[in-house]
This record gives C-alpha cells, structure tokens and sequence, in this order.
C-alpha cells in the first residue's frame, strides 16, 4: 500500500492494460522493494516528480479488450468508476464513460466517485469537491459539466453551459469541506499519504472497500473490472453485468479512444496509463 512506502524507496507508478488492476499495481508497488533488497533489476522507482509529471509509458494489450467473464450480474448494474479530477488519464477514462452513461443511465446505476488522495494540488482538491457537488444537484447536467470540463477544464463556463447552480453548488462545497474536514487534512501535511499526497476522504470507506488504489478504477457490482478506454469497451462491461441485457445494449458506440488529459481528441496510442497505484 501508498502509506508503507518511505521517501527513500520512491513510488512506483503502475500502468497496467485498463483499469481496477489492483493486484497488479498491488505487485508494481512492492516489487521493487523486494528487488532492492535481493539486487534485482527488473524493475525502475520513478521519483515524486517523475508520477506528478504522468510521462511515463508502458507496452499494454489493445484497448479493445475481450469482456470479462467474472462480472457479477444484477438487474440492475451498480457502476462506480474513481478518478481523480485531474488525472490525465482519469480523464481519458471519464471521457469514454460518459457516452456509456448517456446511453445506459435508465438502466445502470452509474456515478464518478473519488480516490482518497490527490496528486494534482490544491486544484483537484477543489475540483474534486465541486463535481462530488455537482452529481448531488442534479446528475444529468453533472455529466452535461464533465464532458465540457474534461475538454476545456474551464470549471465556470462549464457550469453555465450544464446549467448547474453555481450558488448551490458553492454552498455544498463549504458544507462538504466542513463535513469532512476537507481542507483541515490538505492544511496538515503530517496526515498526507507518504507525507506527500494530500488525502481525500469522501469516498474514502468505498475505496477501502473495493480495494481502490489509483485514478482510474473501475467498479461494477462491488467488483474491480477492466476495461478499454473507449465508448464501446466501457458500454460492453457494463452489459456483460445485467441478468438480461437491455436493448440498448445492441447500440454501437465510439471505438476511439479519448487522449489522456484535457482536449477533445483521440489517441491511437494503446498504451494506458494511471495516476498512483
């Protein structure tokens, strides 16, 4: 786990082939710390400053991944999917699920949750939070605020272009941050994860119940499960999940998969990344 690693050991950053991978990045994390005690070298410890800076690649299977078999199924699906707000490839991954959500949101249970720490400043804290706000006010124009965020991350004109509250929306930041001492823990530096990363501790019970490690992981039935970063492979996972697929199931969406961070593009890039681990 994050909180075992001293200062001098470093930090692995895990790209794996999709996302919910614990057990993998579980091995990144502590592989390397067995290596230096043995003499290994198969694998490197990237610095604070090499993870902040998200540029690291890795080889990975083609996002169009075959559909999980283990899947628990529901009527309906119970879909969580943990970013951090600001992650590149939280992004990448947010914006691939939200035409699966426009298309399956009356028949899956589907919402963004958080990681319990951040890696990208007092910025995501404060974005975090607003977007926990905004799925609260009102889910549909969350996900109008999303799509235009995660490609202009201009958080005001979004709001305006959803329609969302920004009076409320400001006031449910103030009682959330008191709620959970939100700023309290970003203030004290001795309750950072490592000393370094900032923790965020809203969904904090569900990210130690479902085993979360790093920005993105996906959830389906209380289930971490991996997926492609495109439209199609996320609707595909989603499906797999009920006892009786809907038809809207049979609907084709996007084969593209978004490019990491902000922007509107595409990437033919089938390496995938993630933010911690």
């Amino acid at each position: 786990m994050l909180e075992n690693l001293s200062a001098k050991q470093g930090f692995t950053f895990g790209l794996m082939a999709g996302v919910g991978a614990s057990a993998i990045i579980g091995i990144a994390i502590m592989l390397p710390m067995l290596l230096q005690k043995s003499g290994g070298t198969l694998t490197q410890n990237y610095s604070p400053n090499q993870i902040a800076n998200q540029q690291q690649v890795a080889d990975s299977a083609n996002q169009q991944q075959p559909t999980p078999t283990n899947i628990p199924k529901s009527d309906k699906p119970k879909v969580e999917l943990f970013v951090m707000s600001n992650c590149p490839y939280g992004l990448q991954m947010e914006k691939a699920f939200v035409p699966a959500y426009d298309l399956l949101k009356n028949k899956a249970d589907m919402t963004i949750k958080f990681v319990s720490y951040i890696m990208h400043g007092k910025e995501e804290l404060d974005e975090n939070t607003r977007q926990y706000c905004a799925q609260e006010q009102d889910k549909d124009k969350y996900y109008a605020y999303l799509k235009c965020y995660a490609t202009s991350q201009d958080s005001a004109g979004c709001m305006k272009l959803a329609g969302l509250n920004e009076s409320k929306i400001n006031s449910c930041v103030d009682k959330t941050n008191s709620k959970f001492g939100i700023l309290d823990k970003y203030n004290d530096q001795t309750t950072w994860l490592s000393g370094r990363y900032p923790l965020y501790p809203i969904h904090e019970e569900l990210n130690n119940k479902y085993g979360v490690q790093g920005s993105p992981t996906l959830v389906i039935n209380g289930v971490q499960v991996e997926a492609g970063r495109t439209p199609e492979a996320i609707k595909s996972v989603i499906c797999a999940a009920f006892n009786k697929a809907p038809s809207e199931c049979a609907q084709a969406l996007a084969l593209a998969s978004p490019q990491p961070g902000f922007g509107a593009g595409t990437t033919q890039d089938t390496a995938v990344g993630g933010c911690g681990g």
